[in-house]
């Protein structure tokens, strides 16, 4: 079977003549002539083995269509290869951070064009095997799962990776700490929804370690101070004690805290203490009405509005967490159209309780 082409150009004459020369090679090639065009095509066609696309085009750039491409299921390992007529460092950058793999000058010889693209196949065909073989032995028999929420951050670890080792030469030093940063923050993602996983099929056999925690305003107060600001706290009642596992609450408050701040509308936050119930709101745009949100596991709110990364388990594994405490996460959005989270205890005697 042909190797399937999207050859994306809005110049007609080297349109023509790449076109020819893909086909003189045994590739099967389909053109579109601007970003837009190129997105409808591979939307509607599941097929494509890999994208040669221009960077300066109408109506939707490339690099506007790469990055629409990797938020695709369907083609979130689809090889991409740009044509620029100029390769400068901020364009090389801004491509393999979404993916890119790699960039060819124009005018480009047929032969380095040829080269590329057996190369770009070559990587897909060994990411999948390598992602397969190492994904499939984490998931097991989970079939819910989603893979593009590993993919995604493994790729781009492998595409910076990849850059810095055929180009780090191209760089200075605060370009490669800038792309290093972005890797490692990828692969902090990508060890996150492992440990959940890790976590997920754990549940039926965790004993929780449980301690009288003194002050749940203190260890509040210390949570958010960690995780930096966008927060106000508010106490509406008298400090209370419970009887928790540390570590379990220390996972549970960063979950809630983080789940806040990653759906606030205007990355602002609430926490109330109120009646043995610690309360996260914020604004959000997303639900239009009041309502009750279920906690499911793999299941992430309004998917297709954020591109989120994980596996949609932090608030599913927060709960199944309080449920060990005789506590209760429950998740709403109120009559004023608040994302809220209320995490109640069972009523502790030991400080303050009434």
């Amino acid at each position: 079977m042909k190797i399937k082409l999207l050859l994306v150009e809005d110049e007609k004459e080297l349109q023509e003549n790449l076109k020819d020369i893909l086909e003189i090679h045994d590739f099967e090639v389909i053109v579109a002539d601007n970003g837009l065009i190129a997105l409808q095509q591979l939307e509607s066609h599941d097929n494509f083995d890999l994208v040669v696309s221009d960077i300066l085009m109408p109506k939707m750039d490339g690099f506007e269509l790469l990055s629409k491409v990797r938020n695709e299921l369907k083609m979130i390992n689809l090889p991409f290869i740009f044509l620029t007529a100029k390769a400068e460092k901020e364009d090389l950058r801004k491509g393999m951070e979404f993916g890119a793999e790699d960039y060819l000058t124009k005018p480009v010889a047929s032969k380095d064009l040829i080269n590329a693209i057996n190369t770009a196949i070559n990587k897909k065909n060994k990411r999948d095997e390598w992602i397969k073989y190492r994904i499939d032995g984490v998931l097991k028999e989970e079939r819910n799962v989603k893979y593009h929420e590993l993919r995604t951050p493994l790729f781009g670890v492998m595409s910076i990776l990849e850059l810095l080792t055929s180009s780090i030469e191209a760089f200075d030093i605060n370009q490669i700490k800038e792309l290093l940063t972005k890797a490692h923050e990828s692969s902090r993602r990508l060890n996150e929804s492992l440990l959940n996983l890790a976590r997920y099929g754990n549940l039926s056999v965790i004993i929780p370690k449980k301690e009288d925690i003194i002050s749940i305003h203190d260890k509040v107060k210390w949570i958010l101070h960690l995780s930096g600001k966008g927060h106000d706290l508010e106490i509406l009642a008298d400090d209370f004690s419970v009887h928790f596992d540390p570590e379990f609450l220390d996972i549970i408050l960063n979950e809630l805290i983080n789940n806040a701040k990653k759906f606030a509308s205007d990355q602002h936050f609430k926490v109330t203490l109120k009646e043995q119930k610690i309360i996260f709101s914020n604004r959000q745009n997303f639900f239009d009405n009041a309502q009750e949100v279920k906690i499911l596991p793999f299941s992430q709110i309004k998917r297709n509005y954020f591109e989120q990364q994980g596996l949609g388990l932090g608030l599913f594994l927060s709960q199944a967490y309080a449920h060990m405490h005789d506590a209760e996460i429950t998740a709403r959005i109120d009559n004023d159209l608040n994302f809220v989270v209320e995490f109640k205890f069972e009523r502790y005697s030991l400080f303050n309780s009434k």
